[in-house]
């Protein structure tokens, strides 16, 4: 499947799977330079790292000045001339225009790339220019196709919108996240959302753990009405609807309609 943004073309995926496929393709040192497009907090960087761990990737993260970019890329060329090097956060890296030029030298479409940096403060040694076939992943939370920079970039890439749904995500979840508690707890929100991350668990674990409120905590993240989450603790504490609407924080058709919306996604939560 296929979206147009502007004159980019991207590859929209909606798996996990499918996505650890494309890293695994990349692998194979074929592709030039890929760049993947998605929100936080959905694994891309842990899924991308995983997958080229046995290539020894040059990882870029933040901040990088312009000087400790090339020399990077110098020494990891001695070792291999198709090494593989990620960006991350490349958003940071593009705000120093030296940075800039040295990335589009990286990401040229020639197979043999030629790298140039001049400056007198080179450390002994290095040179003002080497050869490289390496081959580039830029991982971004976000696309802005306006930028000059970012446009000439994007018309040499692969470019991949990874973008699962909430189910997908918390199907990723559940193979590593061990307590039950706070899984079921997030299944039962997720279904009101459009912005589950796998942060999500791991903030609410911390606090757990902590003794605080982990529960609030997702339905923030969530951005879900908290009234769902009141009738959710009110269907758990109480018995019947007459003690449940007396103690809700809002009016009695309110209460009805949250609890109707609230089981409408999760009928396991009526009382037997």
């Amino acid at each position: 499947m296929f979206v147009y943004q502007l004159t980019t073309v991207m590859i929209e995926i909606d798996k996990y799977e499918d996505y650890r496929a494309h890293m695994r393709a990349f692998k194979k040192k074929k592709l030039n330079l890929v760049t993947v497009v998605s929100r936080g907090g959905l694994g891309k960087t842990f899924i991308s790292e995983e997958e080229l761990l046995e290539e020894a990737p040059l990882i870029f993260s933040g901040h990088v000045t312009p000087m400790a970019l090339y020399q990077a890329l110098y020494t990891k060329s001695l070792e291999e001339k198709d090494f593989i090097v990620i960006f991350d956060d490349v958003d940071s890296l593009l705000l120093n225009k030296t940075n800039v030029a040295i990335l589009k030298q990286v990401c040229d479409t020639r197979e043999m790339k030629t790298v140039k940096y001049f400056s007198s403060a080179l450390s002994a040694g290095i040179p003002n220019e080497f050869e490289t076939s390496c081959k580039v992943l830029m991982l971004m939370n976000n696309l802005n196709p306006e930028d000059a920079n970012m446009k000439a970039l994007m018309t040499r890439s692969h470019l991949i919108n990874f973008k699962p749904s909430d189910l997908e995500v918390l199907n990723n979840m559940k193979t590593f996240a061990t307590d039950k508690q706070i899984l079921n707890f997030i299944e039962i929100y997720a279904a009101f959302s459009s912005s589950l991350n796998l942060r999500c668990y791991k903030r609410a674990a911390e606090l757990k753990d902590s003794g605080l409120n982990w529960k609030r905590s997702i339905v923030n993240d969530l951005d879900v009405d908290e009234q769902l989450l009141e009738v959710h603790e009110l269907l758990l504490k109480y018995k019947t609807n007459i003690e449940r609407e007396k103690r809700f924080s809002g009016g009695r058709a309110t209460f009805y309609r949250k609890q109707k919306l609230l089981l409408s996604k999760n009928p396991m939560l009526i009382r037997k």
